[in-house]
This record gives C-alpha cells, structure tokens and sequence, in this order.
C-alpha cells in the first residue's frame, strides 16, 4: 500500500516539477520578448526626435520643442532630457509632470512581488546627439520605463499559471481514476491468481471478482482453464489407474487388489483398530455358466454387484471387492463385533435374494467365512477368513464367524458403562510420535502427532480399539474435549514448544459447538499456531462440507490442517483444493509394499499435493531400509515405528 502511494505521489510531484519548468520557460522568453520590443520603441521614439528636433533647436523655437516632446511622452516614454551644446543648459521633461491629477506610473503599473523577485524587464535608457548641417547642437537623453512591459508579462505568465495548473489538475485527476482502477483491476488478478495457485476456482464464478479490464480478464480466464485442465488431468489419471488396476470390469466391483490396498490401510501393521473380514464364495455362479454361458454369469454379476451396493454400500467405509472368479469379499473396517454379525446377516439376505431369482434355493450355492479380530495383521485376517470359508463349505453350513483374537468378548451395554466411566473419570493418557524431515540438514521434527489411550478395566487401550463404541454410542465430541483439556493441562505445565497434530472424530468435525468451544480454547488456552488438526480422507469423502466449515474456522485462528491416509481411496482428490491443507500424509498401505503399482499411485498422488504445494510426508516407515526407501523427489518428510510412539513427558502422566 505505502508503495502504491508513493508511486501516485511521484506522479504528482512529476507532474509539479514539469508545470514549474513550463512556467518558467514561458516566464523567461516573454521577459526577453518585452525586453526587446521595449528597446525597438526606444529606438523608433529616438529616430523621430532626432529627425524633427535639431531644427527647431537651431532656431531656438522653445514652443515647437515643448509641443515636439510632450506629445512624445507616455506612461511608458517617461522622461525627455535635452543638452544645448553650446550653453550647457537641460530641460527636462518627465510623464509625470504633465498633469496634477496624474498618478506616477509606477502605482499604475506595478508588477506583482512574485514576478519581480524572479525577473523582470530593465529599463531602457537612449543617448543619442542631435545635429544640424553635420553640426552637434544638442544631446537627447530618453528613458523608456519597464513597468508596463512588467505588468504585461506578470498578467500572461499568471493567465497562462491559471490555465496550465486547471489543464494539469485535470489530467492529475483523470489520471488518479485511470490509476485506481488499474490499481483495484490489479489488485483483483493478483488475488485471482493467489486463488488460482490453489486451485480455488471460485472467482472466476463471481462477476465481483473481475478486474474490469478485458484483457486482463482473458489473460486470467485463459489461466484459469489452463490450470484447471492441469489439474483435472492428474486427477483424470489418477482415476484412470484407478480404473484399470484396482475396478473388475464385469462386476463393476473393485477387485482384488484394491481390497489387498484398504486392508493393509485400515488393518495394516501398526494399527491396533479391530475389524471384520468377510469372504463369500458362491458357487451357484459357477452352475450359472455351464448352464447359460458366460454372458448371463456376467449378468448376474453385476446383478449382484447392484445388490451389494445397495444393501451395504451405505456402510461407513465398507469395502466389497470381487476377489476371484466366484469369491467376493468385503472389509468392515472400525467395527465391533456386533455391527459385524449385524452386517453378517444383511449380507446373507442379498445373497438369498439373488440366489432364488436365479433359480436356487435359499442358502443354497453359497458359503461365507467370516473373521473379527483387534490388532491382527491384514495377511492374518485374510487367511483366517479364508478358513472360516473352507469350514463353512466343509460342514456344508452358510456361514463360519471366527474371532481373529484371543480376548474377552464384552457386551454392548457393558462396553457403554466402561466407556461413560473411563470418559467421565478422565482416564487417558497421550503418546506422540514424531514427524521428521527427510532434509539432514534441518533435524527438528516437523510436528509430533498426539495418539490417545484410554484405561478400560485396568488395561490402556488404543484408540482404535474402543473407537467402534465411541462412535456407536456419539462420545466421540465428549472424547475429543477431554484430550484437547490434557493438552491444555500438560500446556500449562509445560509450555508446547514444538507442532503437534491432533485426530478428531466425525462426530467433532461436523459440530458447530464443539467448533466454537474448540476455536475458544485456541485463543485463550493453546498456542493456535502450533497446533495442526488433521482430517482423515475417509472423513473429507463422507463430510466434505463439514470439513471444509471446519478448516476454515481453524485456519482464522491461527492453527493448521492437515490430511491423514491420503491416497486411502485410491480415487480424485480434488477435495484437497477445498481443504487448503499444510500437509498430506500418504495412506502407510502405499508404502508397504513397494511394488511398481503402489509407486505409481505414490507418485501420481504426490505430483497432485505438490501442484498445490503441500507438504507431503510418507507413513509406516518401519526402518532405515524403508526410509532409503523413500523417494526424495516426492516425499518430504516421514512418520512410522522407525521412531515408536512414546508418553509426552509431563509430572501429571508420569504419575
């Protein structure tokens, strides 16, 4: 702003600085034009005197000499002195002489003091001798007076003063108007094209957004589709790998590598939530194409596919996958063993339902195995459902449900009270685990994420353990309160010298008055600018709007967001535009396996997170292999049990 300014106030200094020398240009020339036609009037006045009075001045005609020279004399010929040669005698005769009511010609015509301090015309002065038959017979002495001359100047100079400086305010005036607007049109493209940078498209939808200067706006319009068609095509290649690797064409399912991807994302190492695995072989599809053929199995296959859908697909981040010829299987990732059986049971209707439109009898054709398990590795809980299945066939029954873990199955209504009590006494306790930068030179962390433990009959569990029943019974917003107050508490008694990222549940994330709680303790109790709050993919998908609001809020107060399992999905990101976040953690299934495949998603998706330029930070790091591991040219930072969680150190959790 202070540059803008100073560039208009050297406008009009400029501008100043060129009318004075004009001025005086003008002031100059018209002095020297008066100088000189005062001298040529000298000259014309003395050429006539000379011519007509040596004469009458042999002759002694006094009366002819007095009438000669006073009507010679003018306010301007102001005085007439003439010299006998012979006697010596001067008569003079003066202007201001002639009359007893006449002023002196200098209170007449006076110049203004401006002018006179600058320059003004000199008088002139004329001695010229009169002779008669080549004899001297007198002296002429003339004085031609400059204050008219003076005057003549002062009144064009002021004229044209008035004028020039009315001329130049005006084009000053035309000027700042053209330049306000440039100014405001320039304003508007560079937050146009700040907007474009991130990929927000939203001003080139709103009229008050645009400069008003055509070819300004084209420039921007033609960017803006340039951008966006850069964009669009990442994320157009992401979806067409997505397509070609990860989608079975006849089913319309996702297929088996898909699946393999979503289970070592929600169930992978490291990841102590519990889950179900479903794997249900159907038969009858076999007896389908001998029978028809292969088009009326593909058929039923998507038949079956549109069913599946319908009936789970609305399931909070379910996964069904066609993982061979007969076989589908589905993830029921976050789930208790209840909203398991639950699942079970809707899913042995569709199948029923399809069977006998087919021709078959009820649970007849197929056989499920299914597998709930807490803190078991994905390949683990594949092979045990895959058991289950091969008992259900074996046995000849419809389903086979096996526990993947050795513990004490607790009921619903008893986990409720275990939970009301351990949110109600507090009982928790934070572990973080340090972010840190592939760049050697800079060995501070880039931020420590904050996992939770909750103490559930004398045992710390994780939080993806009990996170099923928070969010069964809603205590997801009292959950994510009473973390946030241990952070305040462990603030006070030490003060955060270092980022920290904090998860939060749907639940909190889609709350305005946790929102305004959360947006209160900010200002007030935690140092805004360290803290980082981290959005799950799987909560951008389902809630885009919510998360939106909510990044939003945070970011006007000074903290961050960040994504977490980004890449989860495998699908168009496009959300990360809306999200604006400093940083994106790539989902750890992308890097556990570092095959040819999961390296062409890492790379495609990282490519989009750089174009906005994000922070992009690899999960699941293992060891120092995995770490060599990491591409340096995509990945900018790393998190994994290459440096395990820990307590955050504090007298309260100690104790």
């Amino acid at each position: 702003m202070i540059t803008k300014r100073l560039s208009l106030l050297l406008v009009y200094v400029s501008a100043a600085l060129l009318l004075a020398l004009f001025i005086a240009g003008q002031l100059l020339m018209n002095t020297h034009e008066q100088q000189a036609k005062l001298a040529q009037r000298a000259d014309d006045a003395t050429h006539q005197l000379v011519q007509t009075l040596p004469k009458f001045i042999a002759y002694y005609d006094t009366d002819s000499i007095k009438l000669i020279v006073k009507a010679m004399l003018s306010p301007e010929l102001t005085s007439i002195t003439l010299t006998d040669q012979i006697t010596s005698e001067a008569a003079t005769w003066s202007y201001n002489s002639l009359s007893v009511n006449a002023r002196s010609v200098d209170e007449v015509s006076t110049p203004p003091y401006w002018f006179s301090s600058l320059t003004q015309v000199a008088p002139v002065e004329q001695v010229v001798e009169l002779k008669n038959n080549d004899a001297v017979v007198a002296s002429l002495v003339l004085t031609l007076s400059a204050n008219q001359a003076n005057q003549d100047v002062a009144e064009h100079v002021s004229s044209l003063i008035a004028s020039a400086s009315l001329l130049t305010l005006g084009l000053l005036f035309v000027f700042t108007l053209i330049s306000e607007k440039h100014r405001r049109a320039i304003h508007k493209a560079t937050s146009t094209i700040h907007q474009l940078a991130v990929q927000d498209f939203s001003s080139q939808e709103s009229s008050s957004q645009r400069s008003g200067l055509t070819l300004l706006d084209s420039a921007i319009d033609s960017l803006a589709q340039q951008v966006q068609r850069l964009i669009q095509s990442l994320n157009n290649e992401l979806q067409t790998l997505h397509n070609s690797m990860m989608f079975d064409a006849v089913s319309g399912l996702p297929n088996r590598q898909y699946f393999s991807h979503q289970l070592n994302s929600w169930m992978g190492e490291g990841h102590e939530s519990q889950g179900a695995v479903f794997i249900a072989n159907m038969a009858w599809m076999d007896t389908i194409y001998r029978r028809y053929g292969f088009a009326a199995r593909d058929e039923t296959w998507r038949l079956l596919s549109n069913s599946l859908q319908s009936e789970l697909g609305s399931q909070t981040n379910i996964c069904i996958a066609r993982i061979s010829e007969t076989e589908v299987a589905l993830l029921l990732p976050e789930y208790s063993e209840e909203q398991s059986r639950h699942c079970l049971h809707t899913l042995i209707s569709t199948l029923n339902n399809e069977v006998t439109m087919a021709g078959f009898d009820a649970n007849e054709g197929f056989h499920i195995g299914v597998v709930h398990g807490h803190d078991v590795e994905s390949s683990q809980l594949m092979s045990l459902a895959d058991n289950a299945m091969q008992r259900a066939i074996q046995i000849n029954d419809v389903f086979v449900f096996n526990r993947g873990s050795e513990e004490q199955v607790i009921d619903r209504e008893t986990w409720r009270l275990l939970l009301t009590d351990t949110l109600r006494e507090k009982a928790i306790r934070l572990q973080w685990q340090p972010v840190n930068t592939l760049d050697s030179v800079n060995s501070e962390p880039l931020h420590y994420e904050v996992f939770t433990q909750a103490l559930i009959e004398n045992q710390w569990q994780s939080a993806g353990r009990i996170m099923p029943y928070v969010q069964l019974f809603a205590k997801g917003i009292e959950l994510d309160k009473i973390v946030i107050e241990s952070l305040i508490d462990l603030h006070k008694s030490q003060p955060l010298e270092t980022h920290i990222a904090l998860n939060l549940t749907d639940e909190s994330l889609s709350s305005d008055v946790f929102t305004q709680w959360l947006m209160q303790k900010l200002t007030t109790a935690l140092p805004s600018e360290k803290i980082f709050f981290e959005i799950s993919e799987a909560s951008a998908r389902n809630n885009l709007k919510a998360c939106i609001t909510f990044s939003e809020k945070v970011r006007h107060v000074g903290a961050f967001v960040g994504v977490d399992h980004f890449g989860r999905y495998l699908q168009g990101v496009e959300y990360l535009a809306k999200l604006k976040p400093s940083y994106v953690k790539l989902d750890q299934a992308l890097s556990q396996e570092q095959n040819s495949q999961n390296r062409l998603f890492t790379e495609t998706l990282a490519n989009i997170a750089d174009s906005l330029d994000i922070t992009v930070i690899a999960t699941g790091v293992k060891d120092e292999e995995s770490k060599i591991k990491l591409n340096r040219a995509f990945i900018d930072a790393y998190q994994g049990f290459i440096h395990p969680p820990s307590l955050i150190p504090s007298r309260e959790q100690t104790a």
